[in-house]
């Protein structure tokens, strides 16, 4: 199970200076309640960090060169509470190698209408600091994630959970590292692949293993290891009695749990998190390693 309760989404708010310090203290209380109500959510499998609110071009590059360094926070969800001046989130943006998500929301569910007035409208700017900010990020040719609605509507909620997944997928890849067993099928195109091109685009390091290493692993897997496997496939498994103990083909399926082990403790001992292998180069193993 892939435990996601450590990882971080940092809530960044945007403002800037104009309004004064009364306004931007209320920004900092609205976007609390609203980072708070989301870091409450379950259905939302990682953790959501108020950080203060930013209103000038050096605490913007300042979190977002944290956040490249820190290492729970899978990305960053920004919001613009007031009108945030986009230039300066240019040098923040520039720097940040991390997923962002925009959230284009309201502080308040509705607009009140009958006593609106100018101190309202100062404060509560998000439709027009989100297309400042929307701007800019398009402007800059960024990919992400933008999300528009109120923040407590489930809809919203949901779509914030579904993007954090894929945030710490992202980051999960940035170290994912594919042990590649005898390399590709001879003259197959579509499994072949660009290795260095992998790791700019995707992050995984991919590289390549002699079926020999694998093998040596195999016949170092002690009989009581293969036994207790054994009688995981027999409770796991519908199985015909040719292939149970005492069958004619068991000794077959006794190999295949050899290379299970085999090809399990080279994996862990190397800090790998996937694996390909090749149908053409099996160098000592007496089957293809299909139920591994």
């Amino acid at each position: 199970m892939i435990q996601l309760q450590d990882d971080e989404l940092w809530f960044v708010t945007g403002s800037q200076h104009l309004y004064g310090e009364k306004v931007l203290k209320k920004v900092a209380d609205d976007a609390k309640i609203i980072s708070r109500f989301l870091d409450n959510e379950e259905a939302i499998p990682v953790k959501i960090v108020y950080k203060d609110v930013l209103t000038t071009q050096p605490d913007i590059k300042k979190v977002c060169d944290e956040a490249n360094v820190a290492e729970n926070c899978i990305g960053l969800i920004t919001w613009m509470h007031t009108f945030s001046p986009a230039r300066m989130w240019i040098s923040g943006l520039q720097s940040l190698q991390k997923p962002f998500l925009h959230l284009h929301t309201q502080f308040n569910r509705e607009i009140p209408w009958s006593e609106i007035d100018m101190d309202f409208m100062n404060l509560n700017q998000s439709a027009h600091g989100g297309r400042e900010f929307g701007f800019m990020a398009s402007r800059m040719k960024l990919s992400r994630k933008v999300i528009v609605g109120f923040w407590q509507d489930q809809r919203v909620i949901d779509e914030i959970a579904s993007w954090s997944r894929v945030a710490c997928a992202w980051l999960d890849s940035q170290s994912t590292r594919i042990a590649r067993f005898g390399d590709n099928m001879r003259n197959v195109a579509v499994t072949e692949g660009d290795k260095v091109e992998a790791q700019i685009k995707f992050g995984y390091s991919v590289n390549g293993y002699p079926v020999g290493d694998l093998v040596e692993c195999v016949q170092d897997v002690p009989e009581s290891e293969v036994d207790r496997l054994i009688e995981e496939y027999e409770e796991s498994y519908e199985m015909p009695p040719g292939i149970r103990q005492g069958g004619e083909k068991h000794p077959a399926l006794r190999q295949a749990a050899m290379i299970e082990l085999g090809m399990l403790h080279f994996l862990e001992d190397g800090d790998f998190s996937g694996f390909t292998t090749t149908f053409e180069n099996l160098h000592g193993l007496p089957q293809l390693p299909g139920l591994a």
